[in-house]
């Protein structure tokens, strides 16, 4: 159930990597490990794998590649692992490529990693990016939603407003990136979910100085339902907030 339900609010995550990981493009392909510490091991644990993994992954993985691990800050923690493990790649065909050489050529890493987390989730899905982060590549605050589109509304006018409201965050000075997360492979089949809804920040100071700013527009909350209407495009749940870092990856 733990697994499960992450999966539900947090399928395929953290998409700040995007922009690096397909350069100009608005989409790129990524995958997601959700786990607990293994009895006794922690975060810097991880840390230190991952920086195996680093090398490991400059001198042998086929294609570019991202990755990123977070960590629950407002959340219930009892619904969400201790960490996860977030890849980006350009293409699907490149994650493809990826995942092959890892699985055949893993080995040793592989066994460190399984000592220090215990992964219950492995998933694969895509990213389109809405608005760019302004801190490309680097850790930041993610805050997101799981979404459901309402019967009778298009991909289209989802695609739409949410560049209305990219454009409005762009005219008030409102900082973040913006991003719809879609699920793939490894998510629950009844899930229930279409998409997930991402805001990206440097800090935490950062988000609450942009929802400080979005309280003093006088018409922003009348602008906003005006974009996306009150519940009229989709519905999304209480969302939940991470950390995360940059681990390394391949050009």
């Amino acid at each position: 159930m733990f697994y499960r339900l992450f999966i539900i609010i947090f399928s395929v995550i953290f998409s700040m990597a995007a922009a690096v990981s397909a350069s100009a493009q608005d989409r790129a392909s990524m995958e997601s490990y959700m786990c607990n510490y293994v009895d006794g091991k922690g975060y810097e644990d991880l840390m230190k794998v991952a920086a195996k993994w680093n090398k490991w992954a400059g001198e042998n993985n086929p294609a570019p590649y991202a990755a990123y691990v977070l960590s629950p800050v407002f959340a219930t923690f009892e619904e969400v692992p201790e960490a996860v493990w977030i890849g980006f790649s350009p293409t699907s065909t490149g994650m493809g490529a990826i995942v092959d050489k890892w699985y055949s050529e893993g080995g040793s890493l592989i066994s460190e990693f399984n000592k220090v987390v215990n992964c219950g989730a492995h998933t694969l899905g895509g990213s389109r990016t809405v608005r760019p982060y302004e801190n490309e590549g680097q850790g930041g605050v993610v805050q997101i939603s799981a979404c459901k589109v309402n019967e009778g509304v298009s991909w289209s006018q989802v695609g739409k407003a949410d560049q209305a409201w990219a454009d409005f965050m762009t005219e008030h000075g409102i900082p973040g990136g913006l991003y719809r997360w879609g699920a793939g492979p490894g998510t629950p089949k009844d899930s229930g979910i279409d998409f997930y809804s991402v805001w990206i920040t440097e800090s935490m100071e950062q988000h609450g100085a942009a929802w400080d700013a979005f309280r003093e527009i006088d018409s922003a909350s009348q602008d906003y339902y005006s974009i996306y209407g009150d519940d009229n495009l989709y519905s999304c749940d209480k969302s939940r907030i991470y950390y995360g870092v940059p681990v390394g990856g391949s050009e």
